[in-house]
């Protein structure tokens, strides 16, 4: 075994009411070309019998440990996972989802061949049945540094798969100083902006490692809400976080997706019932938009302001 082959992957898992699809997910980790892995189960206080199941796959495979925890989402599970973490690099899959059998391999390869610090490959949508839900554009192999990345993340075709945690694979070191922001719904579009800026370079390939399971109820699939404002306060703070770097046309690109974000949430609530949730962010997001000259801020208010008044 060489040096490299020598190094451990953790794949860290959030497991909440996943007992009717978890076998799928579990042994596509288990399934790895790469072997040198641990599976961390990290059973979210599920009330299911999910725990037991993790429990089993533990009995089962020596790889294989399991955190039980009270339940406290998807960002403080894998925060727990990380404090346990024993490997060198870190992965995430989501317990509804499932990965190729290469996938570690290659996006290990992918990072020591170009010495970067984080790597990541092609995601597809399937349903439940593992049926293709839509064809995407496959990734550019290359290999950027962070500014190359945030452009990535702003403008690229489906953008979201240089923004999700679990379709790449990132240096422990990464989260050294960085974790999953707890409590948030968007919690991704946080660390990615926090996180990218530590990387000295980011290796991409297009190959299709990831299957993102769609599903009736997922965070993806649910209605809009108030919940959607954290939405909006992670593309507000990207903004603030581009301008702090001198990055103009970035950052009127996260501008225009928290103004897009906020007036959906707008639409689909119930304003005066929100108002004391909702008022900080139309406030946030005008004045930044005033601060740029853009008059779409007052359209903003305006409309906040008939929904306040049920007209």
């Amino acid at each position: 075994m060489d040096a490299f082959a020598r190094e451990k992957i953790t794949v860290i898992m959030p497991v909440y009411k996943a007992e009717k699809y978890l076998a799928q997910s579990v042994e596509s980790v288990l399934a790895q070309t790469y072997e040198n892995l641990e599976l961390i189960l990290v059973d979210d206080g599920s009330p299911d019998g999910s725990g037991a199941l993790c429990e089993a796959y533990a009995a089962r495979d020596s790889r294989v440990r399991v955190l039980h925890r009270e339940n406290g989402g998807a960002a403080a599970a894998r925060n727990t996972g990380l404090d346990a973490a024993a490997g060198d690099y870190i992965a995430f899959v989501d317990a509804d989802d499932h990965v190729t059998p290469d996938m570690l391999e290659k996006l290990h390869a992918a990072l020591v061949k170009a010495g970067a610090d984080m790597s990541l490959g092609g995601v597809t949508y399937v349903d439940g049945e593992d049926r293709p839900l839509m064809d995407l554009p496959p990734m550019a192999e290359e290999v950027i540094g962070p500014k190359e990345f945030y452009e990535r993340m702003e403008f690229a075709p489906e953008s979201w798969r240089y923004i999700v945690p679990w379709n790449r694979l990132h240096r422990r070191a990464l989260f050294d100083t960085v974790r999953f922001r707890e409590g948030r719904i968007y919690e991704d579009e946080i660390l990615s902006t926090e996180q990218t800026i530590l990387c000295g370079s980011i290796a991409v390939i297009p190959d299709v490692l990831y299957y993102d399971v769609r599903r009736e109820g997922s965070v993806m699939t649910s209605p809009v809400s108030l919940k959607n404002l954290a939405a909006v306060e992670a593309f507000t703070e990207r903004y603030d976080f581009y301008r702090s770097q001198g990055w103009p046309d970035l950052a009127k690109s996260a501008l225009r997706r928290a103004y897009i974000n906020l007036w959906t949430v707008l639409d689909k609530v119930d304003v005066p019932a929100g108002r004391g949730e909702i008022e900080p962010w139309v406030r946030a997001v005008a004045g930044r938009m005033l601060g740029r000259g853009d008059m779409r801020a007052l359209w903003l208010r305006l409309h906040y302001r008939r929904l306040l008044s049920g007209r």
